[in-house]
């Protein structure tokens, strides 16, 4: 490692307040992901699979891209494609030029982050509101986040308070998650109210029907893809995966991998620009556009390099949180729009410094914890010994210490002269200039010799075991299963009751509350088609108004859902059943109704229903949530507050 790169590792190490608070916070975000792992017994199987399906993606990644562009243009979404990060940026620009646009909402997209799209526009003329609490702290901070998932995670909340107070947000003083979260939340309703474009990324583009996904809690990105007529999305091309039923296992992995959660609140599948609805073409509202930008921007390149495995990526953050360095250092010491592991395995071939790929112990905790299995510390080594041939970095270690090394006789003799001075040899070692500049700034120390090495223990382990005739063999860990190698059971299909309970538990796991219908709150309006099915079952409402203003904090909705996913706790909820998307996300508390007949277990058969997607649908889990202030869970971030599900038999109508 460089001593420029040191030097910016021991400035964030010398605060030992923001060390403190981010480990803290890191290793509650690790726990969190602990205690959701344990609940899925086939999450070892799930990895697997997921990095069996990226490895068969990576070497046909063409073939996939151009058929999602076929599919996706079956539905009337425009396709650019951009070699480098300015092309993106250029075809953005004439996209919002064209439609005259003049103030954009964005949701969280690092692809976005690693364009630098945001300054390119607001130099244009165009303002760019983050929409994202997180990523909204930071655009005010003028920071870039710190964190894949949890962008303000280094942020204390008296510092968001104080940010706030200086733009108007929130009364001076103010440091409580909840009200700050709501203070946002008022503040970038009315900037909702008022985009004519909205940008997101996508955490998957599907080349067999030309769909894509966005993952989201906090209702940010719907908003901004349902209020305004335009929606930019810009991914790289590697998110492409083949069948829509790959999804089921990617979602089963990328939320419990990032917040600890088996599905994240919102997960969106579209397929081509909604059509107008009779009350949107009455409005005289304009037809919906949808254009998504393809970025390459080295991606293609880094086939064939140590990190061509790291384009199976899912962007969950799990090894940023898993990482020693990463702890207690924070985001912004990279210098790099990807921090962490896998920052520093793309970081060579996407404008990152080489030198980060020294920054890492090769510990392989980022390897235990890739939810896809990448290898993140053979490609950081790789990388290095790559690099080092080309004159890209340094040599790791002096002349003199490369040659010893080389001969390990030499190092046998070093080493038991070395234990024979003890204190004194480490003195004369840490006098030697090399040694000095390696401490240097950086508040290192060589560790304490120990009593015994490891060569004389494991002759003396050798000797007593030759002698007993046993073998010393280590304990399995608590964290593995003793009957893990057991044979597989046939997997035996719940019952209706056992169905009911699952969903009941990740129901409220999510924030989400069943409710009869004579237990519901008032005053309630509903959209068509739920005022339909509620008046055959002997309940008159009004009908709820589908103009923004008029839906904007409306107390309560009733809307319908398709279907309940037991294991996740979700409704799908098919968007084109209102009178507008907006009706979903703009009052303050959500109910739906579906029939108690249409639920399903999990995922998969989830997904094995949608292979008919009709244009945009979400998975909905729980109410809006989000937990971007010290990690504080507060629900209403941006849609509904609550969520309540009422679950009707046909037979009651």
């Amino acid at each position: 490692m460089s001593y420029a790169l040191a030097a910016a590792f021991a400035r964030v190490l010398q605060r030992e307040e923001f060390v403190e608070r981010h480990v803290r916070a890191l290793e509650y975000k690790r726990q969190g992901r602990k205690r959701a792992i344990e609940k899925v017994p086939e999450w070892e199987e799930l990895r697997a699979k997921a990095a069996r399906l990226k490895a068969q993606s990576i070497p046909k990644l063409d073939e996939l891209v151009v058929r999602f562009q076929e599919n996706a243009e079956k539905s009337s979404t425009k396709i650019h494609f951009a070699d480098t990060a300015a092309d993106a940026n250029r075809q953005i620009l004439d996209i919002l030029r064209e439609k005259q646009v003049k103030r954009v909402v964005k949701s969280k997209s690092m692809t976005t982050e690693e364009c630098g799209l945001n300054p390119f526009l607001e130099k244009e003329g165009i303002e760019v509101v983050d929409t994202d609490l997180g990523e909204y702290i930071v655009q005010l901070l003028g920071e870039a986040p710190s964190h894949i998932v949890t962008p303000a995670i280094h942020k204390s909340r008296q510092e968001i308070g104080a940010l706030f107070a200086e733009h108007g947000i929130c009364e001076a003083g103010e440091e409580d998650p909840k009200r700050l979260t709501r203070a946002a939340r008022v503040t970038l309703r009315k900037v909702f109210l008022e985009a004519e474009a909205g940008i997101t990324g996508a955490n998957f583009l599907v080349a067999e029907n030309g769909s894509f996904v966005v993952v989201e809690n906090e209702g940010n990105a719907l908003l901004g893809t349902s209020l305004p007529r335009l929606h930019i999305v810009v991914a790289g091309i590697e998110k492409v995966v083949e069948r829509t039923s790959d999804l089921a296992v990617f979602l089963a992995l990328l939320a419990r991998s990032a917040t600890g959660q088996r599905v994240t609140t919102y997960t969106t599948s579209y397929m081509g620009p909604q059509p107008n609805t009779k009350s949107e073409t009455k409005l005289g509202l304009e037809p919906r556009e949808l254009h998504i930008v393809l970025l390459d921007n080295g991606r293609r390149k880094l086939i064939g390099t140590p990190a061509e495995e790291a384009l199976g990526c899912i962007r969950c953050g799990a090894c940023l949180t898993c990482c020693p360095v990463f702890r207690r250092i924070g985001g912004h010491a990279y210098s790099f729009v990807l921090p962490g592991p896998i920052g520093q395995v793309l970081g060579p071939q996407m404008g990152g410094s080489p030198e980060l790929v020294t920054a890492s112990p090769l510990c392989r905790l980022c390897n235990e914890t890739c939810p896809v299995g990448i290898d993140l510390a053979g490609a950081l080594h790789s990388w290095r010994g790559r690099l080092r041939q080309q004159d890209a970095l340094p040599p790791s270690l002096p002349p003199g210490l490369s040659f010893l090394l080389r001969h390990p006789r030499l190092v046998e003799v070093s080493r038991r002269s070395l234990r024979g001075f003890g204190r004194v040899g480490l003195s004369l070692l840490a006098r030697t200039k090399w040694l000095r500049a390696w401490q240097k700034g950086a508040a290192r120390k060589l560790p304490e010799l120990p009593k015994e090495g490891f060569r004389s223990w494991y002759r003396k382990r050798a000797k007593r075991e030759a002698e007993t005739g046993s073998l010393e063999y280590c304990q399995p860990s608590e964290g593995i299963a003793q009957d893990s190698l057991a044979p597989k059971r046939e997997k035996k299909q719940p019952e209706l009751a056992e169905l009911e309970a699952t969903f009941s538990e990740a129901l409220a796991e999510a924030g989400g509350t069943c409710l009869g219908l004579d237990e519901l709150p008032s005053p309630l309006v509903a959209t068509k088609a739920a005022r339909s099915i509620l008046a055959s079952l002997g309940h008159e409402l009004p009908l709820a108004p589908f103009g923004q203003h008029e839906l904007d904090a409306l107390p309560w909705l009733v809307a319908t859902a398709s279907w309940r996913v037991a294991r996740t706790g979700s409704l799908w909820v098919d968007m084109e059943e209102a009178e507008c998307r907006a009706q979903y996300l703009l009052p303050e508390g959500l109910i739906l109704i579906v029939r108690k007949s249409e639920i399903l277990y999990d995922l998969p058969e989830h997904y094995a229903r949608l292979s008919l997607l009709s244009s945009v649908g979400s998975l909905v889990t729980g109410p809006s949530k989000t937990a971007d202030i010290e990690l504080s869970l507060v629900h209403g971030a941006h849609g509904p507050k609550s969520l309540i599900v009422v679950c009707y038999h046909e037979s009651d109508s």
